[in-house]
């Protein structure tokens, strides 16, 4: 069933045009099902309705129920997109210099009939400032409950929809190889700044394929990551296709990967990429790791977190607790 998951998936992204065959009323249940879970119930339906054309069809109260998700997900994004809007401006107004990350600010790499249906589940925006600038920000909007954490907080203004407002944007549990992370962001951070189509202010590409990165494998040891996120990551990479800007210090993506120790695991993520999305080598950040893929691959796919299993690959990153 998960290989259907991943061709269906490759068919609502164009990369297929039919299944390899026919699923069963119980393996097309499991494939809704994954994509429920993953976030990805919205473009899998596109490639449901493309299959109409094959004559594949799920069955018919399922096929309803997905449908009905579908319409909810793409009114649920006008919704988001429409608040994003919103904060952008208010923090404009404040002259507090703002990114839009993750969600919003990579679903535009996306085809366009495809950016109703990737479902957002949080606004996140980067502010250049202070955290006692951003908590003051915060205590304007009326909200005097505020937890700080390492990386974020959380900004409570609108009911059933999350706002992240981000003062770092990597972490890393282990504390040397968060100081790299920090030092390293420091240095580039004005590669967070790129004014997007929709005139906010987003990462560039070359900056969202190494924050993305690091950020999927926090989310990862966490038990966290989904397929949605990685369809953002194919979405980034399929843009800037592998002609990555240097960094600030003239290094190159090889160069940056090594630096903050993320070699290895971008090999095992560039593999995992070519054979759920069928991402081009070309526009891979390194070579592909069989060996890797396959552990970050069952990890992502896994319902349940095995901490034993990713403190044996992960220890110097296990070992430590969570920021």
């Amino acid at each position: 069933m998960q290989e259907l998951f991943f061709e269906l998936l490759r068919v609502s992204i164009g990369q297929l045009d039919c299944l390899s065959r026919g699923p069963s009323a119980q393996e097309w249940n499991e494939i809704y099902q994954t994509a429920r879970r993953h976030g990805l119930v919205g473009v899998c339906y596109k490639g449901v309705e493309h299959l109409f054309d094959f004559g594949l069809r799920a069955p018919q109260d399922l096929s309803i129920d997905w449908m009905a998700d579908a319409e909810t997900i793409r009114e649920e994004q006008e919704l988001f997109e429409t608040r994003c809007e919103k904060l952008v401006k208010k923090l404009a107004e404040r002259k507090l210099r703002t990114a839009v990350m993750n969600g919003f600010g990579v679903h535009r790499y996306a085809d366009n009939e495809l950016q109703q249906l990737v479902q957002t589940t949080a606004i996140d925006v980067f502010i250049d400032c202070s955290m006692e600038r951003i908590i003051k920000f915060v205590r304007q909007t009326g909200q005097e409950d505020i937890h700080c954490g390492y990386t974020s907080l959380a900004l409570n203004v609108w009911d059933n929809m999350p706002v992240n407002i981000h003062y770092r944007v990597l972490s890393a549990r282990n504390p040397f190889a968060n100081k790299r992370l920090q030092k390293w962001f420091a240095q580039n951070k004005d590669l967070m700044f790129v004014k997007g189509e929709d005139d906010w202010w987003v990462p560039s590409s070359t900056m969202n394929a190494i924050c993305m990165l690091q950020t999927f494998q926090q989310r990862l040891l966490r038990g966290k990551a989904t397929m949605g996120y990685l369809l953002d990551y194919y979405y980034v990479l399929n843009d800037v296709k592998g002609a990555f800007q240097p960094f600030k210090d003239g290094s190159n993506m090889a160069d940056a990967l090594q630096v903050l120790g993320m070699t290895q695991f971008a090999a095992g993520v560039m593999w995992v990429l070519e054979q759920t999305l069928g991402l081009d080598r070309q526009y891979m950040l390194c070579k592909p790791s069989e060996v890797e893929g396959r552990f970050v691959l069952r990890c992502l796919m896994s319902r349940k977190r095995s901490f034993k299993h990713l403190l044996l690959h992960y220890p110097m990153e296990m070992l430590w607790p969570n920021r």
